[in-house]
């Protein structure tokens, strides 16, 4: 079935208040929301539409299917906004996107899910993933990584592709279980245990990954790089909200924030006119030169023209 290129209205909703529309609708919901005089709590019933208009084509289904889609077409967009349904698999995916679609600019994210939901909403609905594919203009897609990059880097011994079973200090440390590290480092940090946003480890490119306590390990909201290299970061409060207000602040884009970094927050985010910006449950972010899912991080999108 062929896609019929059309004007679009972004819009980002908190889970349970999907748009109905009429087919002209893209966008997912969001862990809370920030527009200018806006700033909606991820409980309250909401959804707000940027107010910058889209053309171009929507393709959805299934990772494979999708991939599938972009294999028969034969323009390339000027960018694209990628929405995941929930939050594995995208890896493949991405690689996939990359080998077909490479230097085209792309933020997005994995929709954020509302209470006793399995899969983030969609618009419009799909299995895996909905992308759209935008036919004019010029954009440029931009990375905010918050936390600070520390001297600790360490190898990873991986339960499975987003579990850390043990690190060990490079070059030459001890392998110690991941969960009593990430504890140690908290303590050492002044930050409280129920706080697993403050201090993260990234990739050697600087991929944020978000980890959460699992026993004795540590299990990851994103795919573990495949060297197995990790570097510590971390981030006060007080500098996260700075430099998220910061990349926030510059009119007309479309922000993709992590839900982790809202929770950094201790007061609501003021952004520039015409941006609008969704807490996302991971992000799309450009690491790398390339496409890749990650945490704790923000992406935009914005018109070259416009700035």
């Amino acid at each position: 079935k062929g896609v019929i290129p059309m004007n679009y209205d972004f819009a980002f909703w908190t889970p349970g208040r999907a748009p109905a529309g009429d087919g002209s609708i893209f966008g997912c919901a969001a862990h809370g929301l920030a527009a200018p005089g806006q700033w909606i709590a991820p409980t309250l019933p909401a959804s707000t539409v940027w107010p910058t208009r889209l053309n171009g084509e929507t393709l959805s289904g299934t990772y494979a299917d999708v991939l599938a889609q972009l294999e028969r077409r034969t323009r390339k967009p000027t960018a694209a906004v990628v929405l995941f349904a929930h939050g594995s698999g995208m890896e493949a995916f991405l690689e996939g996107w990359a080998a077909r679609l490479p230097g085209v600019p792309v933020v997005g994210g994995a929709a954020a899910r509302g209470a006793g939901q399995q899969r983030g909403e969609l618009r419009p609905e799909s299995a895996d993933v909905a992308v759209l594919l935008i036919a004019g203009g010029t954009w440029r897609a931009e990375t905010l990584n918050a936390h600070d990059a520390t001297a600790e880097t360490f190898a990873v011994k991986p339960g499975d592709p987003r579990l850390l079973a043990e690190l060990r200090r490079l070059p030459d440390g001890a392998w110690e279980p991941a969960g009593a590290f990430y504890r140690a480092r908290q303590r050492a940090h002044g930050v409280p245990e129920s706080d697993c946003e403050a201090i993260t480890f990234s990739d050697t490119d600087g991929r944020n990954i978000h980890c959460g306590l699992c026993g004795s390990e540590l299990r990851s909201g994103a795919n573990l790089p495949v060297d197995r290299r990790l570097a510590l970061r971390t981030v006060s409060r007080a500098d996260a909200a700075a430099r998220l207000a910061a990349f926030c602040a510059v009119p007309n884009a479309l922000v993709f924030s992590c839900a982790g970094l809202r929770g950094l927050l201790d007061a609501p985010l003021t952004v520039a006119p015409g941006t609008l910006v969704g807490f996302m449950f991971g992000e799309l972010v450009t690491v790398a030169d390339r496409p890749q899912f990650g945490n704790l991080m923000a992406a935009r999108l914005l018109s070259v023209s416009s700035r």
